[in-house]
């Protein structure tokens, strides 16, 4: 399967577009201040996936003007979300790390409303869901997705039997179920009370040895999680 892309035809739907040289292009909206740059066709490639798999944590403001992204846990994905707006996108705006390094944001209408139009990342006033792309793109894509997404959101249990992955959006959640199910990972999904709000949760529960070998190829980044996860797989022949 090859990678997904966007053509010229679609950018220029909610952006106007200025040649650098033969594959590099400036996108803005029409009438704004702030720029980006992309090679166009533009490609939803593993680091693409990675960044949408961290939005999770962040979003764009409901008026497209900021992206945000705030990150308590591991603080690392704070100068990764930045390095991968830089790398992907080289905005002409300034991408600020609030004091204490937990949230990074960009005042880019241009950046946000990529976002929204062209990656199909929700806004902060909509639920959160999976970008429809990640569906149709390669195995490594997928991957990258997951892999970003449980880093934020998931652990392995201390007994080792299980991978959980908590979430207040329902759709989200089958959402989760439905792409693992497409990496052939089997997975459930239960409705529970918690939070600091006492709220709607809904966990998503990876068990069994061939599901959990599965998950392997896409992995933790967190050490401690990483540490369990490579004692359970010890556990299996």
């Amino acid at each position: 399967m090859e990678y997904a892309t966007i053509n010229r035809e679609k950018l220029e739907k909610h952006f106007t577009i200025s040649n650098i040289n033969d594959k590099e292009f400036t996108v803005r909206i029409p009438k704004g201040e702030n720029s980006i740059k992309i090679n166009i066709p533009f490609t939803l490639n593993e680091n693409v996936a990675t960044l949408a798999g961290l939005m999770p944590d962040g979003s764009s403001i409901k008026d497209l003007r900021r992206i945000y992204f705030t990150q308590k846990k591991d603080v690392s994905k704070i100068y990764l979300f930045r390095n991968l707006l830089c790398n992907i996108f080289s905005p002409s705006n300034k991408i600020f790390i609030k004091k204490g390094n937990v949230e990074t944001y960009t005042n880019s209408k241009t950046l946000a409303h990529f976002f929204y139009y062209i990656l199909d990342i929700k806004k902060s006033d909509e639920e959160t869901r999976i970008p429809s792309w990640i569906f149709n793109s390669p195995l490594s894509v997928k991957y990258a997705y997951l892999r970003a997404a449980f880093d934020m959101e998931a652990y392995m249990s201390k007994r080792l039997y299980e991978i959980r992955f908590i979430t207040v959006d329902k759709n989200y959640a089958y959402d989760l179920k439905k792409l693992l199910e497409s990496v052939n990972i089997n997975s459930i999904v239960k409705t529970r009370i918690g939070g600091t709000h006492n709220t709607i949760q809904y966990r998503i529960s990876i068990y069994g040895k061939e599901n959990i070998k599965e998950f392997a190829k896409i992995g933790f980044s967190i050490q401690i999680h990483k540490n369990r996860l490579k004692r359970a797989l010890a556990k299996y022949p």
